[in-house]
């Protein structure tokens, strides 16, 4: 039966091997084998079972050992792993859990708890491969989705006015002209913040910022990071027509990456400047105990309280189809995950056309 599963038996007793085989053999099941884990290695470069099976005490490689190596390569991580051994002492059994195993059986086995414990362990399997691939599809779903209006829409742009300029540029103004390679401009800004928040989003997905954060953790004064962060944004408020304040202590020390801090508060000023057609966008700070508490406040549209639990999701935009917003919905997942992994706190509240107020608590010390 090609399509049953296959699982992979390690066990350095031919008894043992014969004896498992023929249980599991009988239930439909396919078998590998193999004496000891360098064996079993081998066979795991060609093949991907769905499930293995190995006992802990073999000469040269014990099951631990073994059970780390497979965890080493990405691709075979998912399979569900079962340690069997004579032993049934507890610190064992915990050794063998701590580890990460999927479970764990004594010799001499039972027949029918081993066949209940596989059967479980390959029906869950299969459960979450099936999860993971609904969450896939929905995920690709919203990808192109994005991608189809966040790169079609200033890519336009670009396109049209430089087709423009190319074929009438004897007849155009120095005022069209300028008008032109603004909104070139534009739409070229609006692409580089899409790749960038695609990038961001990957790197905080595969742990790389996480790593990046290790390394630049470090004190510094936010005080001076807000004062070049207000010189960035308020320009944009001004264009806007919105008053923008902002309020420190002359001194704010933090600890974390201040790469990163900035990016998380340049991510809510750009939200509130975004979302805020009128009226004003305010940036407080102040030292506490053992944070510093910084919230950016606005008088923009808000949104229902009822949206808050998904307003940090990847791609989610609330009310996407009433109001025009540019960029792919990954802004405030970029800016909670950064918060997360700084040890800082972010804290949401809004109303529906009352405005948001948005906190970060990041670590004095």
């Amino acid at each position: 039966m090609p399509d049953s599963p296959l699982v992979l038996l390690v066990d350095d007793e031919q008894a043992n091997l014969e004896l498992f085989s023929a249980i599991l053999e009988e239930e439909g099941y396919r078998i590998l084998s193999a004496k000891n884990a360098a064996l079993a290695l081998q066979l795991l470069e060609k093949n991907k079972p769905d499930l293995i099976i190995s006992d802990i005490y073999m000469p040269e490689m014990g099951g631990f050992e073994f059970y780390e190596k497979v965890q080493g390569v990405a691709e075979l991580r998912s399979i569900p792993f079962i340690f069997l051994s004579a032993l049934s002492d507890r610190a064992h059994v915990r050794e063998g859990k701590e580890l990460g195993a999927d479970d764990y059986l004594t010799k001499p086995i039972d027949i029918d708890e081993l066949v209940t414990t596989v059967r479980g362990k390959l029906k869950r399997a299969a459960s979450m491969r099936s999860a993971m691939q609904s969450e896939f599809e929905a995920l690709k779903e919203q990808v192109l989705a994005t991608l189809s209006h966040e790169l079609n829409t200033p890519l336009t742009y670009i396109i049209g006015f430089s087709e423009i300029i190319s074929s009438a540029a004897s007849s155009i103004t120095t005022d069209e002209l300028k008008e032109f390679a603004d909104l070139i401009h534009h739409g070229g800004g609006r692409l580089k913040n899409l790749v960038d928040d695609f990038l961001i989003t990957v790197q905080i997905d595969s742990g790389q910022t996480k790593s990046y954060y290790e390394t630049d953790r470090r004190q510094f004064d936010l005080a001076k990071s807000i004062d070049l962060l207000r010189n960035e944004y308020a320009p944009v408020a001004s264009e806007k027509g919105l008053e923008f304040i902002v309020k420190t202590e002359k001194e704010l020390p933090v600890v974390g990456s201040e790469t990163l801090i900035r990016d998380i508060i340049g991510r809510l000023l750009s939200n509130a400047l975004k979302f805020t057609p009128k009226g004003s966008v305010t940036l407080t700070a102040a030292s506490g105990s053992d944070v510093v508490r910084l919230e950016v406040s606005d008088t923009g549209v808000g949104f229902p309280p009822q949206e808050l639990p998904r307003v940090c999701d990847r791609f989610y935009q609330v009310n996407k189809d009433k109001q025009q917003q540019q960029g792919a919905g990954l802004g405030l997942y970029i800016a909670k995950n950064l918060a997360d992994i700084n040890r800082s706190k972010l804290e949401i509240s809004s109303s529906e056309n009352a405005g948001t107020k948005v906190t970060l608590l990041i670590p004095a010390w």
